[in-house]
């Protein structure tokens, strides 16, 4: 068998490894000089609100009117400004006057987070979908948001950030919420479709309590199935889900329990709803599920056993000579470090391993304590071990990072700060970018895949923007080491 390519056949040849460090300077400049072509834009849009003159003659003889595009807070505008920037941009005048209204938002609503964005340190499009979540909060209550948001966002990870910005948005206006609420609570229903392609469509609204009950309940009904192609359901969990609810359905009558499962509640030590006065609302955290008003506990857990965690004193847990940690010293790792404590890690820290920082060595004592200990998915553990990254832990929960390349990050459980990018170097020896191949076949052993949650930024608008709906992070979890 001849593999050897035909003489037209382009055969590709990779870079030599003393190039790799100026193609990772050369990604990173692009990278930097894309966020300021967007930052440029946006300042130019809200620099050209501010300058464009309404002739008030018009506005009187109603040619042109003064409109608000952006939310409570924000100024007026002549309503022609759009017909200008949008054939700049190569958009509609409609969406034109959308992202005026975001730019203004961004400027006006948010100013903490308008900084950061300048700075570069924010993308525009992560920073415009926030807009979008609070803009039917009022003038102060973005404020509250703004303030929250601005410490977070230059060292969370996006999608963690999501996950944080409707307790957020509850907290700054538990009014506003509370109204939601009941709107949402008037608008239930439960709606099935006609019959198409031998199927139905299922859909609704239901309460909290409800939906959680109604997915945890098809989850045991379905986890019950045999996963076998020839069953009801099939092997498909999402398949087998589906055969749950016409399971649940036919035996609700006369079923004398329904499967029961466990829901873990956060509620901050300084809530104000444990305070005597609660004269305000903070908002509680449903693992898994999301946000509630705190003053809302007492309905949604009604029935439910309650077991109330006492809080753990790190202090009091001394090292163990055995490799695993006990149960205790992971539920303190797990509330100190919440996420996977690789740069920007989004895993939630129950579905980690728990990494010991200095290699655990057979034989040597008390190497099993919280200031040796942090989590990792498989993925980053491998990174870890295999691909070249070092790493350590100058304080219990502070984890230092640096990359192959020679970049260095600090984590600890509010985010993830670069601290250092390596000096431009005229010529790197080969052995000191190449890299290690006699770890690859290890690491690839482990067959692990991992999603991880992406955003891409839209090039072009056609439509103004509608009330974003914010992604939920689709990150495949695995279970536990």
């Amino acid at each position: 068998m001849n593999d050897s390519p035909a003489p037209d056949e382009e055969v590709f040849e990779p870079p030599p490894p003393g190039d790799v460090r100026a193609a990772f300077a050369a990604l990173d400049h692009a990278h930097q000089q894309r966020l300021a072509a967007e930052v440029g834009e946006l300042v130019a849009i809200v620099h050209a609100a501010d300058l464009y003159q309404v002739d008030q003659e018009a506005v009187l003889d109603g040619m042109e009117r003064l409109v608000q595009p952006g939310h409570d807070g924000t100024p007026l505008v002549g309503e022609f400004l759009a017909t200008e920037i949008g054939p700049l941009l190569g958009v509609s005048p409609q969406s034109a006057m959308g992202r005026i209204g975001d730019a203004l938002d961004l400027r006006h609503r948010l100013p903490r987070l308008w900084t950061t964005v300048l700075a570069g340190q924010v993308q525009v499009w992560q920073a415009l979908k926030v807009c979008q979540a609070t803009a039917q909060l009022s003038a102060e209550a973005a404020a509250r948001v703004d303030k929250q948001l601005a410490d977070a966002l230059p060292a969370w990870p996006w999608p963690r950030v999501i996950r944080a910005l409707p307790a957020w948005i509850i907290e700054a206006d538990p009014d506003t919420a509370r109204a939601r609420a009941e709107a949402a609570a008037n608008a239930r229903g439960v709606h099935v479709s006609q019959i198409n392609d031998g199927h139905i469509i299922l859909w609704g609204q239901l309460d909290a309590a409800d939906g959680i009950d109604f997915d945890n309940a098809i989850n045991q009904i379905a986890a019950s199935l045999p996963n076998d192609p020839t069953a009801a359901g099939g092997s498909d969990l999402d398949a087998r889900r589906a055969a749950a609810v016409g399971i649940l359905a036919r035996t609700a009558f006369g079923q004398n329990t329904l499967p029961t499962h466990t829901l873990v509640v956060h509620i901050a030590a300084h809530d104000p709803a444990i305070a005597q006065d609660k004269v305000d609302m903070g908002a509680a955290y449903v693992d898994k599920w999301g946000p509630l008003l705190t003053e809302q506990l007492p309905r949604f857990l009604a029935g439910s056993k309650v077991i109330v965690r006492p809080i753990i004193d790190p202090a009091s847990i001394g090292a163990v000579d055995a490799h695993h940690p006990t149960g205790v010293m992971r539920f303190a790792v797990e509330q100190r470090n919440p996420v996977d404590v690789f740069p920007y890690g989004t895993r939630a820290a129950a579905n980690c391993d728990l990494d010991h920082t200095i290699p655990y060595t057979l034989g040597e004592v008390g190497q099993t304590h919280l200031g040796n200990l942090g989590p990792l998915s498989r993925f980053t553990h491998r990174a870890k071990t295999f691909g070249g990254w070092r790493l350590e832990q100058p304080e219990p929960g502070v984890f230092r990072w640096t990359s192959p390349a020679g970049y260095q990050y600090l984590v600890t459980a509010d985010g993830t700060t670069r601290i250092q990018a390596p000096e431009a170097e005229a010529e790197a020896e080969p052995e000191q970018a190449g890299v290690d191949t006699e770890a690859g076949p290890e690491a690839g052993a482990d067959n692990e895949t991992e999603s991880t949650a992406t955003e891409t930024q839209p090039t072009q608008e056609t439509e103004p923007p509608a009330q974003a709906k914010l992604p939920e992070e689709t990150e495949t979890l695995g279970e536990a080491g």
